[in-house]
């Protein structure tokens, strides 16, 4: 066995076998794979191993079809060929309206990555697979691609080529230890010996936890029990020259594909049953949990009567086993956060199917630094310190009875909520909020009209559409107040701050102490990695503030390049302090009276930031806006937020200070052009590419990514960013939507929404150079179906900013609605 080697990969299912191969093909031979039993004798040999090409994002799209072309070619290889049934085609199965529109989004999602689903009503379900019953049926989605392969033949194969190519794999080793070293290297110890290593990935499936013990981290990932049972043969599929499709039915909690002449059905049955909780058994392998068919007992019933010829034909076999899931369902791919040279690839709940592109983008990651997608969505990182035990049972609980019922916009499903509340929570509910969750936290996300108002989450505008369009009219006519919790404060200190800083930003970073600037952080490849402020409280201390979810993102992204000399330090505040935004025309007035000072435009224009005290509360005021209008970002300590929200509401009494949430801040911030980090904001293209030209100063002598950035800027733009008007009122378009034009794809959005200050139906997104010309016409797919849109100025309300830097806010307020444009309101 070797004793010193480039990347250690413990795990030798799908997971472990597919990065290791897919190591070798980013041309690093020099790897290994230890496995404690033999390959596949986890999860990975009882999988019920379907291959599809739906995925909830792009990214996820862009993996799976990856998986398909690998698998494709695995299966043709005439020397080692494998079991993959490609193409037999898959069918989801809807039974409302609402479900066929999300369909039809994410039908157009896929064009956008080549991929081309078919949405068919019920008759055609049932042609293409004569099984099934119409009841109960409105349609499906038809993935053309669907199939399913051999696991155990899949590894193996994988594994003999990256052999091939110089890895090695060691089985019935299993790793006792990890020990990690000053120059980040890491010792990897054996039952057979140590490994000494630059990089090590944890691929272990369900003891994913035993070895992120022993690097003294937990993962966010917990095991659900999970049945599925092989049939006799079926007369009707005997007398059948082709396979019949795989289905998944959302409607009644399973799914089913050929396997020889019979069925192979999965059941995610409500009364579901985690695994593992307590700790594996060492000598679980390549085992199963005890059969409990009366777990499914329900489901099963209602499969009978989608596909009667099931109550004809026996039971061969039944399998149940774990799989795992992680807080969101979707796998933890990447960096390990809070490690150096440490990444994993867990939570892999359908692994077979997506394992080759996950594979993929990870080796990407570990030799470049970043994979041709934006991984955020598959990113460790997204989860931070609330992401425990108990939580992560409870959300792998709702996912399992969800299995194949997608998230509509703005829902937020309640398991483990609320796991991050601050002093206000409970307040702002006796309010009447609403919330929705943004890194664990609860934030405000609208005030309801009344204690009864409900809102149905749908791909079109929503009940709530009044109730922004009034919060948006009371900031812009008046003043308003809401609290953004969560918000990623990191307090940056040392004599060499500043001087560290201007290297890791692209463009001009603010001096002068009581100024704040924005700007943004580029990777080595010259394209988009982060967005921040930079508030200079005083010569001595500099704030960086970003986007809630990116707050374990950013502190090992900053953490990486701190100079060695210790002369820089960071301190991470995200969750000891909170912002109240106080916004509109009469903020001004609101602040005078809350706390002492002078808040006059001259004393604290616009981009400013200083210490002070709202009423008895210590507080750090910015003047900056994220709404467009005059506002205040007052970031207060936890302990005296309450106290910092009554001043403030008291000295609001005078003039008709309003509650607003998250809502109405999107619209307004569309409405300005904002960008949001990793909608808008996404590592696969560069500050020139998103529209952030303003934001680079490529005289600078050095920053992270410059070299990159010029060589990117020399060959030309790839994308534009853009902004839209759509033509239409029924719905907005959603992230991921197709941009075309004479039919051909050619952009995808990224952010949209009504913008009610303007009266119009936005989006934004990327869009080939040729069309980003204001004025050129386009059309964007809302709800699968095309909508004429026409590409405007990326700032629709007040380009001058005279309102943000407190001009007066004279002349009518038009607030315009969805259903015919007309002005609703236009006077105060």
């Amino acid at each position: 066995m070797k004793s010193q080697t480039r990347v250690v990969v413990i795990g030798g299912g799908i997971a472990g076998c597919s990065t290791l191969y897919h190591l070798t093909q980013e041309g690093w031979g020099d790897v290994v794979l230890v496995e404690r039993n033999e390959l596949t004798s986890g999860t990975t040999w009882h999988s019920a191993a379907q291959v599809t090409n739906f995925g909830m994002n792009q990214t996820m799209v862009g993996l799976k079809s990856h998986s398909i072309r690998l698998y494709k070619e695995l299966a043709a290889d005439s020397e080692y060929p494998i079991n993959y049934h490609h193409g037999d085609g898959g069918i989801r199965l809807a039974n409302t309206e609402r479900v066929m529109e999300g369909y039809r989004h994410f039908a157009s999602q896929a064009k956008g990555m080549g991929v081309d689903f078919e949405i068919i009503d019920a008759a055609e379900c049932a042609r293409r697979h004569p099984l099934i019953t119409t009841d109960n049926l409105l349609g499906g989605l038809w993935d053309p691609l669907d199939g399913d392969i051999d696991p155990a033949q899949l590894c193996q194969a994988l594994v003999r080529r990256a052999r091939k190519a110089g890895a090695e794999v060691y089985r019935n080793t299993p790793v006792t230890g990890l020990t990690q070293h000053k120059d980040d290297s890491w010792t990897v110890h054996t039952a057979h010996g140590d490994i000494r290593c630059q990089i090590v990935v944890n691929a272990c499936g369900y003891r994913v936890n035993e070895v992120g013990a022993m690097m003294g981290v937990h993962h966010p990932v917990a095991s659900m029990e999970h049945q599925y049972f092989l049939t006799e043969p079926i007369a009707e599929l005997e007398a059948r020259e082709t396979r019949v499709p795989l289905l998944r039915c959302p409607i009644d909690d399973f799914y089913s594909r050929q396997e020889k002449k019979g069925l192979l059905v999965g059941f995610y049955e409500q009364g579901c049953k985690t695994w593992g909780m307590d700790g594996i058994d060492p000598d679980f392998v390549n085992a199963l949990c005890p059969n409990d068919v009366d777990r499914v007992m329900p489901v099963l019933e209602n499969v009978f009567k989608r596909m009667p010829a099931l109550e004809k034909v026996g039971i061969h076999t039944i399998v149940n086993g774990p799989i795992t899931y992680s807080i969101d369902g979707a796998p933890l791919v990447g960096p390990i956060p809070g490690k150096r040279n440490a990444f994993c690839i867990i939570g892999l709940r359908a692994g077979l199917g997506e394992g080759g592109g996950h594979g993929w983008l990870l080796a990407q990651q570990i030799v470049h630094g970043e994979a041709c997608y934006d991984t955020w969505v598959i990113d460790p990182r997204r989860f931070t310190g609330h992401a425990n035990v108990e939580l992560t049972a409870l959300k792998a609980i709702e996912d399992y009875q969800n299995e194949f019922r997608f998230h509509f916009p703005h829902e937020h499903r309640p398991a483990g909520r609320p796991i991050k509340t601050t002093p206000l929570t409970p307040i702002l509910a006796a309010e009447g909020a609403e919330f929705g969750v943004v890194n664990g936290w609860e934030r405000l996300a609208y005030i309801k009209p009344s204690p009864e108002f409900h809102e149905t989450h749908s791909f079109r505008f929503t009940e709530a559409f009044d109730v922004v369009a009034s919060e948006v009219k009371a900031v812009q006519a008046g003043v308003g107040l809401t609290e953004v919790n969560g918000f990623n404060r990191i307090e940056v200190t040392g004599d060499g701050a500043r001087d560290w800083l201007d290297t890791m930003f692209c463009g001009r970073i603010p001096r002068k102490a009581g100024k704040v600037g924005l700007g943004y952080l580029l990777n080595h490849h010259g394209n988009v990695k982060g967005e921040a402020t930079l508030a200079n409280l005083d010569e001595g201390t500099i704030w960086y503030g970003s986007a809630a979810a990116s707050e374990f993102h950013d502190m090992d992204w900053l953490s990486a390049h701190l100079p060695r000399d210790g002369s820089v330090k960071l301190r991470s505040l995200t969750n000891d302090w909170t912002i109240l935004v106080l916004a509109g025309p009469k903020s001004r007035d609101v602040l005078s009276v809350a706390a002492r000072g002078d808040w006059s435009a001259e004393a604290f224009p616009w981009l400013s930031v200083r210490r002070a005290f709202v009423g008895i509360a210590p507080a750090v005021v910015m003047s900056v806006s994220y709404s467009g209008e005059l506002a205040y970002e007052i970031h207060v300590p936890n302990a005296q937020l309450y106290a910092a929200y009554l001043a403030l509401r008291k000295a609001g009494e005078a003039h008709g200070l309003r509650l607003f949430g998250s809502y109405a801040v999107e619209s307004m911030r569309l409405e300005k052009g904002y960008r949001h980090w990793k909608a808008d904001l996404v590592t696969e293209f560069t500050p020139f590419e998103s529209g952030l030209a303003r934001f680079v100063d490529l005289s600078k002598p050095a920053f992270v990514g410059k070299a990159a950035l010029e060589r990117m800027q020399a060959a030309g733009a790839r994308r534009a960013f853009a902004t839209m008007v759509l033509e239409c009122t029924h719905a907005p378009a959603h992230p991921g939507d197709s941009i075309t034009h004479e039919g051909r794809v050619i952009g995808t959005v990224t952010s949209a929404g009504w913008g009610h200050r303007v009266g119009k139906n936005i989006a934004m997104g990327f869009v080939e150079p040729d069309f980003a010309a204001v004025g050129s016409r386009v059309q964007v797919e809302v709800i699968g179906e095309p909508v004429a849109a026409q590409v405007v100025p990326g700032c629709l309300y007040d380009a001058e900013n005279s309102q943000l830097r407190g001009a007066n806010n004279a002349g009518s307020v038009p607030i315009a609605g969805p259903t015919d444009g007309r002005t609703l309101e236009t006077t105060r």
